[in-house]
């Protein structure tokens, strides 16, 4: 394998950059200049340069979705002509994007829609889409095909077959002939299209309760997995014939519970059996392939106590490895040749850069890499190790002053119980440069979504443009947080609005009690469960925060698994009965449901949400605002019409923050 020469990357990084910015430089804080005023809040929640970023099978062609004001653009060019042209895309919501071939990019992106045969009033459908980069021609999957809307239930990858390139997706057959939909009615179907005129062409068909697919790299069907709700029942079944053009599913393995059900993860190391991931039982926290008899292998990855998820071969989609949760994600690959490659990255960037891949051409050697460090907000650089050339192809928050980025330092505290708490803290920029004491700041607690999520040490905008207000921001996580093992997750469980609560106010008192914080300027802040904390921050735990935003955030437990029911008919999924784990008992609900404690509220309140969240319906902050104005409470509502969980309209995501900034400068001034 050719040695990557860092010094060549060095010198060509600007002949194939979209912005002219180097490599991941570092900067000391000692030779930055003094801030003379903080960025505009559109810098850091504006969005960044590359929103989806894919390498093109032969290495030779990148695609990038980015985003101006609330419009989408596909740039595409390629690597050694990088003269780049565009398509517009109109203010599509872009969930993902990769090569059918090396003339046509695949985008999904997804809409607000409510659809017959779906349960519940509306959902995010994915769609996705075929497009020519020659010619601009877009092609969407399962347009006008009888008895399918024109969504993607999942599936969708790259196939290459004795013919050529194509794409497979699968979709549920919902209508019959005479146009009468129902939930059930309708089998799920894996196809595979063209990438011209879509041709599609079915691969199998599975039973209604088939939720996935598993597809080897030339669009042979391995498996597929049936989850039965009513019966609490997860199904394997692989393809035992899979040389022959008629698959043939065998029932491989089964599990029943309500809750912790294995996960098909993707195919094993032999292209034949499959890797499951088990929740519960005997195999809990394991990794295991299961080959179409049912024998169980053993266990794939011996370190069972650490967070970490599978790494597949970008061209024979086999286990490869397993990425590592940790501050920064660890990649640890068995596949000689992929380990080669990950190993001699720290070689091409400079002493304290973080690095991940992003993405691979069909010949591994060439890939796209992310890179950031303590002042760069992110780079992304395109390596050949055929040839030990390079190009840094785009720059994050390229008009973001590196004096103005401070990095996240990682932080442990005790709970009130004991319990090790694992959480970053961010500093005002004026700290690191001036050199003064960080002694009595003002703070304001991040909490994270999920809850079943984490935070990382990778640039975040939210709390870098809180930080350049003059803020501390402490982002701990909490119990039940992902990425600490099993046990720190379900310790979680019916501590929903109590020690999960706790130990957000207990990193507060941990920061006070070392003289970093002014426990007189403490507020909170967070979107989606870490809404929720705002608001149970406000109203369950008072006496710790001068106020609260709550973006998207649910207020009424026993109205949000309500509102989740209607959206399965019904029936208890393990999503649901996961939910009501972690919320206790159902008696001691309306205990933890700010709009039902709304009297207690302790400091003023921002309620911020977008009408087409499907996620937290906005009704969880209609409810909030009732109760605190019957209450005679502080309460301000800002609703954003379009803006969907994710905050993906980026002009509303701008006012957002402006809005939530404002609130903060004037009930706990920086």
């Amino acid at each position: 394998m050719t040695i990557f020469n860092r010094r060549h990357l060095l010198t060509t990084a600007g002949a194939g950059a979209i912005t002219a910015t180097a490599l991941a430089r570092s900067v000391r804080a000692a030779d930055a200049p003094a801030p003379s005023g903080p960025p505009a809040i559109e810098i850091y929640a504006g969005s960044p340069l590359v929103d989806q970023i894919a390498l093109s099978p032969n290495g030779q062609r990148i695609a990038i979705v980015t985003q101006k004001g609330d419009e989408k653009k596909l740039l595409y060019y390629d690597i050694a002509n990088p003269a780049p042209k565009s398509i517009a895309l109109g203010p599509a919501k872009v969930r993902d994007l990769f090569w059918g071939d090396n003339d046509h990019v695949i985008l999904a992106d997804s809409e607000t829609r409510a659809l017959a045969g779906f349960a519940g009033y509306r959902h995010e459908f994915l769609l996705a889409r075929s497009i020519d980069v020659n010619t601009a021609q877009i092609t969407t999957f399962f347009y006008n095909m009888g008895g399918f809307y024109n969504i993607v239930m999942g599936d969708l990858q790259r196939i290459k077959t004795p013919e050529g390139y194509r794409v497979t997706a699968s979709n549920y057959r919902l209508q019959t002939d005479d146009g009468v939909n129902s939930l059930y009615d309708g089998k799920l179907y894996l196809y595979s299209f063209s990438l011209d005129k879509a041709a599609p062409r079915m691969i199998c068909d599975a039973s209604p309760e088939a939720v996935r697919f598993t597809v080897g790299p030339d669009g042979t069907p391995i498996a597929y997995v049936e989850q039965i709700s009513l019966h609490n029942e997860w199904r394997l079944y692989i393809n035992s014939t899979p040389g022959d053009k008629d698959p043939h599913f065998r029932l491989a393995y089964s599990m029943k519970d309500p809750v912790d059900l294995p996960s098909l993860e993707g195919i094993g190391r032999d292209g034949q059996s499959v890797v499951v991931f088990f929740n519960k039982g005997e195999n809990q926290g394991e990794f295991r392939e299961i080959s179409a008899d049912g024998t169980l292998s053993d266990p794939l990855d011996p370190d069972a106590q650490l967070d970490r998820s599978p790494l597949f071969h970008p061209v024979t989609r086999r286990l490869a490895g397993f990425r590592y949760a940790d501050d920064w994600p660890r990649d640890d690959y068995f596949d000689p040749m992929l380990k080669k490659l990950a190993e001699a990255l720290p070689q091409v960037v400079d002493a304290g850069d973080r690095v991940r891949i992003v993405d691979f051409a069909e010949d591994p050697r060439k890939m796209i890499i992310y890179v950031e460090n303590a002042h760069n907000a992110g780079n992304y650089v395109f390596i050949d190790f055929t040839t030990g050339g390079g190009s840094t192809v785009a720059t994050n928050y390229a008009t973001l002053p590196p004096e103005w980025i401070t990095e996240k330092q990682p932080i442990d505290y005790k709970a009130a119980d004991g319990l090790d708490i694992h959480a970053y803290l961010t500093l005002p920029p004026e700290v690191a440069l001036n050199g003064r004491p960080a002694k009595n700041l003002p703070l304001v607690v991040l909490p994270h979504g999920g809850p079943w999520s984490r935070d990382f040490v990778d640039f975040d905008w939210q709390p870098q443009v809180l930080a350049s207000r003059g803020y501390a921001v402490l982002q701990p996580d909490f119990r039940g947080s992902s990425g600490h093992g099993r046990a720190f997750m379900d310790a979680g469980n019916g501590e929903f609005g109590r020690k999960m609560q706790t130990d957000l106010s207990d990193g507060v008192r941990a920061l006070v009690k070392q003289g970093l914080v002014d426990p007189k300027r403490v507020a909170i802040l967070g979107a989606s469960y870490g809404g929720y904390a705002a608001l149970a921050g406000a109203t369950l735990d008072p006496g710790v925060y001068n106020c609260a935003v709550s973006i998207a955030g649910l207020s009424d437990p026993r109205a949000f698994v309500s509102y989740l029911l209607e959206s399965t008919n019904n029936m208890d999924t393990p999503g649901i009965v996961h939910w009501r784990q972690v919320l206790g008992d159902k008696s001691d609900w309306d205990d933890i449901a700010p709009a039902r404690q709304a009297a207690k509220a302790s400091c003023p309140i921002l309620l911020i949400h977008g009408t087409d969240d499907t996620v937290v319906p906005i009704d969880q902050s209609r409810r909030m605002e009732s109760a605190l104005k019957a209450a005679g409470k502080d309460v301000q509502f800002i609703t954003y019409k379009g803006q969907d969980h994710w905050e993906t309209v980026g002009s509303s995501r701008i006012e957002m923050m402006k809005a939530a900034l404002a609130f903060l400068d004037k009930h706990n001034p920086a």
